[in-house]
């Protein structure tokens, strides 16, 4: 992380008991610190808090808003090789563009895409 974020820390008691909370921080470790320090002033919590072995710190993030002109996105689809040894990624955001004539892109086509490979 390194921008402030809000994330929910959570820990299971010695009971199994899932206790959370939501806090504010720009690491991982800031906001696992706030949270305990949250946990420890909670009754309930306090004791339980100290015998945890780990606190679960989910994450989330703001947003980003990027704009994306037609015209350099086709260019940079068509930039570069084809064939064979075009990138999967490419080829697969090319069959996303060809959907309505040709079907959606396969699970294994996504699978190679996401793996960086080739057909």
């Amino acid at each position: 992380m390194s921008c402030v974020c809000a994330c929910t820390v959570r820990f299971s008691d010695r009971q199994g008991v899932e206790h959370s909370t939501e806090v504010q921080a720009a690491s991982v470790y800031e906001a696992a610190c706030r949270a305990w320090a949250t946990f420890k002033s909670a009754e309930g919590t306090e004791e339980e808090s100290y015998k945890t072995k780990e606190f679960v710190v989910e994450v989330y993030q703001a947003p980003k808003v990027f704009h994306v002109e037609l015209e350099k996105l086709l260019e940079w689809l068509d930039r570069g090789r084809r064939g064979h040894r075009d990138t999967p990624r490419k080829q697969w955001l090319r069959r996303l563009l060809d959907a309505s004539i040709w079907g959606p892109p396969t699970a294994e086509e996504e699978a190679r895409a996401a793996r960086g490979q080739s057909r």
